[in-house]
């Protein structure tokens, strides 16, 4: 141990674990799964494109392991959004209106992004 860390200031991962609030942990979940299914998606997409690899370039149609690139693509994209609608669940389960209005405002903001950008494409 150095001694610019006391014993007392380093948390053991039980510690750490024990502070975390139940909004923390399904976060966390939440997060952790939806990064490992976004990234099986895009693994799975690329697997079917390997086979393509060389013919591909050669043909107008859309090979067949784009889709599913494209959809882990934007599972990634929407995980921050799914972060927000959690909390939104939380925050008005716990009757915190403050933090659900603003969780709500952030989501309005995110909302109006989408459609600029949509309107911009």
């Amino acid at each position: 141990m150095s001694d610019r860390f006391p014993a007392s200031a380093t948390a053991s991962p039980t510690t750490f674990a024990s502070v975390m609030t139940p909004l923390e942990r399904w976060l966390a979940a939440l997060l952790k799964g939806g990064t490992w299914i976004a990234s099986l998606t895009i693994a799975a997409g690329l697997l079917l494109l390997l086979p393509d690899v060389h013919t591909a370039l050669h043909r107008s149609a859309l090979p067949p392991g784009m889709p599913l690139v494209t959809a882990g693509i934007a599972l990634f994209i929407l995980l921050p959004v799914l972060r927000l609608i959690l909390m939104l669940g939380v925050f008005l389960q716990q009757r915190d209106y403050r933090y659900s209005a603003i969780t709500v405002l952030v989501l309005l903001i995110v909302a109006a992004g989408c459609a600029v950008g949509a309107h911009w494409a």
